[in-house]
């Protein structure tokens, strides 16, 4: 309750910088659906409080999973592409009309596809078979927007950085734009290809609850919610800290030590000790591939000590530089531009497009 409660509050916190922008705005505009999206986030995680210890279990598991699958999955998935498309935007890498009709067929497989995908989580409620087969379909559907979105804003850094004015006036928020792109990337891997390898009613059968989930869970949450958040990080950094102490080479360093070190934990740790657990609970049993003795044998442990590399880089390489661009935003933050009197002047601050990227998107030559 505390938290839906912190949730509504974080929703006025937005509302009170965006309202400025809003009356002025079509309600099918994106400054509305970046509103409705946060509004989304507790109303939805506010649905787990239907679930109770003295209902029948399956009615409990069925609203437990809509906060599992429709908050996780579904809206907070929803607000990471209006975000990026938002940013996208505003940076001049894809034009609003296009990012508007991504954040349209996002709504439209969340809302008709999310309810549906949600079933893949519930095998052992006692549901039907169909229910979780198209329930794995529609899960791994939601990341076909903000796939399509990555690629056209990844094309546009391309051109960008291809055209000749582009030396002479670097694109300020180019590892903001990469972290973007790797929401996207990892938004994929994640949900289209080790959601999509788990979600199969068989394979769920099998593995459910071993590494093959936590490999899925922890790419979602680092590859997706943390890359937004230090992309979003780099991007209001970067107005605050001025150009004298800016640090590109931190910034670089930063979204390549992030990535390696996710990617290395996913493939090299994650993914190997959850096809052994699978391969172990198809031929011996679900509770041999749980157990302590399994999970702690020499291959397994070798696996384990094998994601160090990983997580040094992530942390030392990754997150160091990062904090550290943190600390000079907050030592050496200057103030905003002339006449900026509220936060959403700052917010909504456009840059200039990227060289060459607009031209692309109408069909016209460079």
């Amino acid at each position: 309750m505390l938290l839906s409660l912190g949730l509504f509050g974080w929703v006025a916190i937005l509302f009170r910088g965006l309202r400025g922008r809003l009356g002025g705005e079509h309600k099918g505009n994106m400054p509305w659906l970046f509103f409705y999206a946060a509004l989304a986030i507790p109303a939805f995680y506010a649905v787990g409080l239907l679930a109770h210890p003295s209902s029948n279990f399956t009615t409990t598991d069925f609203w437990r999973f809509w906060v599992v699958h429709l908050w996780v999955e579904d809206f907070l998935e929803l607000f990471t592409t209006v975000m990026v498309a938002y940013l996208f935007v505003l940076l001049g890498v894809a034009e609003e009309r296009t990012a508007l009709r991504l954040i349209y067929l996002d709504v439209i497989l969340c809302s008709l596809g999310g309810v549906v995908g949600s079933m893949h989580h519930v095998y052992f409620s006692g549901e039907p078979v169909e229910h979780m087969a198209l329930g794995a379909v529609f899960s791994a559907a939601e990341v076909i927007p903000l796939t399509f979105l990555t690629l056209e804003g990844w094309t546009c850094l391309r051109i960008g950085q291809g055209h000749p004015t582009s030396a002479s006036h670097p694109f300020p928020h180019r590892w903001a734009m990469m972290f973007l792109v790797a929401v996207g990337f990892w938004n994929f891997v994640e949900a289209g290809i080790f959601g999509f390898l788990i979600n199969l009613p068989i394979v769920s059968y099998y593995e459910i609850g071993t590494a093959l989930t936590a490999n899925h869970g922890h790419a979602s949450m680092m590859g997706v919610y943390g890359m937004l958040a230090a992309g979003l990080s780099l991007f209001g950094l970067r107005y605050l800290i001025p150009e004298d102490r800016w640090s590109e080479r931190a910034a670089k360093l930063c979204f390549w030590s992030l990535n390696l070190g996710l990617g290395w934990m996913v493939f090299v740790g994650l993914l190997a000790l959850g096809m052994l657990q699978l391969f172990e609970s198809m031929n011996h049993g679900y509770y041999d591939a749980r157990a302590l003795t399994f999970l702690t044998n020499p291959t397994n442990r070798f696996i384990e000590w094998l994601r160090l590399p990983g997580d040094a880089v992530f942390i030392v390489f990754g997150v160091l530089p990062l904090l550290w661009l943190c600390w000079l935003g907050v030592r050496y933050r200057r103030p905003g531009p002339p006449g900026a009197t509220t936060v959403a002047a700052t917010l909504f601050t456009e840059t200039p497009e990227i060289p060459g990227c607009q031209a692309r998107l109408r069909g016209q030559p460079r």
